[in-house]
């Protein structure tokens, strides 16, 4: 083989070893740098003198450069390392450049590494085309032009740092896709869990308060006994048993609410269409206690929906009811009724001025015997929101709120179309 690119060397300083008889070192020296953006080029020439030359022309790129003399030890090269561009000599003894082309390219984990075939001044299109046949994607002419030959390599050492950089963020995405399938499968399987122990739940809470409610009609039946043996009680004996009437009435109102509660995760739901218009002011005059309240009003015309009539009038009582008994210390309460939607659901609000609530407890409020006032400040069971959820979901639709200490609340549902 000639060495004529040696000859666009000969200004340069000469280094330790050179290609008089001096053995080469298998990896030439790099500057210092940053060496996780360094890459390997792999050298590949039977002839000392040129793979002396081709490594002093690349040695200012700062990359690795191994070199090999002969195609079997390249192909021993790639079989451990990672390169970013090969610079192959095309006319070698034994295995030759065409050759070790074709094996380069047949192996998977090779065959994306760009190759540069360089060769003699004299060389036919015929051979040319056979270079690309066989995996080359540049060719380069000795004697060598120094600037070109490092342009091309910059070129695909580039090429190879965006490689390396997709397929980071690849295996990055394929990592965090794991994690989120994990995550998915856990939440699955915590969504199934609670919907054991919520259907175990209202298992229960149907299955107590059914058999508590016996016991409480006798509670009641002898307080009327009572009243009607003795109607003139002491001032202390009558406070006794009014505490005792009054204990018995808040158990009734709790077993009355962890039934509809049972009921609300079993009922079966008797779709139809619902003027929600008739069933608010259905709801006011029946179920709301206002007697001696001064309350505005402000009630928006309502679309009719596809729902249970039932379980939906309990969702609005629910709410307006929370909203008259919240606001009862204002000398003048307003709630409002109204609702917004868009191409996939309606939501329907209740707005009141009254207690409010802390954002940071919102998402205990729609929980089971969850109350965030006392019981002398507000009465009730702590089962009605709870309840609503039930429903809504059964709907289809969501719950949540928003509120503010001493300024009100807001509670939404929504419906899908």
């Amino acid at each position: 083989m000639d060495n004529l690119l040696v000859r666009n060397l000969r200004n340069r300083p000469t280094p330790e070893a050179g290609p008089q008889g001096a053995p080469l070192p298998k990896i030439a020296p790099a500057p210092a740098g940053d060496d996780a953006n360094r890459v390997k080029i792999l050298v590949v020439d039977d002839d000392a003198a040129n793979l002396f030359a081709l490594t002093a022309v690349l040695d200012c790129l700062g990359q690795e450069i191994v070199t090999a003399q002969s195609g079997e030890e390249a192909l021993g090269y790639l079989l451990r390392d990672e390169f970013a561009v090969i610079l192959l000599d095309g006319h070698m003894p034994g295995l030759d450049g065409f050759e070790t082309a074709e094996m380069i390219r047949e192996r998977p984990r090779s065959r994306h590494i760009p190759i540069i075939f360089v060769t003699g001044s004299f060389i036919s299109d015929e051979m040319m085309f056979k270079g690309y046949a066989h995996g080359a994607v540049d060719y380069i002419i000795k004697p060598v032009v120094p600037g070109i030959l490092r342009a091309k390599v910059e070129a695909f050492i580039e090429l190879a740092r965006i490689r390396k950089q997709l397929e980071a963020e690849i295996e990055g995405k394929i990592r965090i896709a794991a994690k989120v399938s994990k995550l998915n499968f856990e939440l699955e399987k915590k969504n199934r869990e609670l919907k054991t122990a919520n259907a175990s739940l209202e298992a229960f809470s149907y299955s107590v308060a059914h058999d508590l409610r016996a016991p409480l009609s006798h509670i009641f039946g002898y307080l009327g006994l009572v009243e009607v043996l003795q109607p003139n009680l002491s001032g202390e004996m009558a406070e006794c048993l009014e505490k005792v009437s009054k204990s018995a009435t808040r158990m009734a109102e709790l077993i009355s609410d962890m039934l509809e509660f049972a009921r609300a995760g079993h009922a079966e739901l008797n779709l139809q269409p619902v003027d929600l218009d008739s069933l608010i002011a259905e709801i006011r005059e029946q179920d709301l206690h206002t007697e001696g309240r001064d309350i505005e009003w402000q009630v928006a015309k309502l679309p009719e929906v596809r729902g249970d009539r039932s379980l939906l009038r309990q969702v609005f009582s629910n709410f307006l009811s929370n909203a008259v008994k919240y606001s009862s210390q204002r000398s003048r309460a307003k709630i409002e009724i109204g609702w917004s939607g868009s191409e996939k659901e309606r939501i329907f609000f209740v707005r009141d001025n009254g207690a409010g609530f802390d954002m940071k407890n919102a998402g205990k409020l729609f929980g089971v015997f969850q109350r965030l006032h006392s019981s002398a400040e507000f009465e009730g069971t702590g089962v009605g929101l709870s309840t609503v959820r039930s429903i809504v979901e059964k709907h289809g639709g969501r719950t949540w709120a928003e509120g503010k200490v001493g300024e009100g609340s807001v509670f939404y549902f929504s419906l899908p179309k």
